[in-house]
């Protein structure tokens, strides 16, 4: 599943692991993930990451309303 993460400008791929860098459209950048698990996301991310959208990528699902999903 694909959710917005908004505080970073980011699409989190719960299945696969990884962001993606959200585009101006909406829409995200397939050709650039990152992956979570082999700690190649910048602290600067971690740090700008609210709380609500950390819930999200450390648990990998969603308990807001559903608003921000692909």
């Amino acid at each position: 599943m694909l959710i917005v993460l908004e505080s970073v400008g980011s699409v989190f791929d719960t299945k696969e692991g990884c962001i993606y860098p959200q585009l101006a459209d909406g829409g995200y950048d397939k050709e650039f993930s990152i992956s979570i698990d082999d700690e190649e996301v910048s602290l600067d991310w971690w740090e700008s990451l609210s709380l609500e959208d950390f819930n999200i990528v450390k648990y990998g699902i969603d308990t807001s309303d559903n608003k921000n999903k692909f």
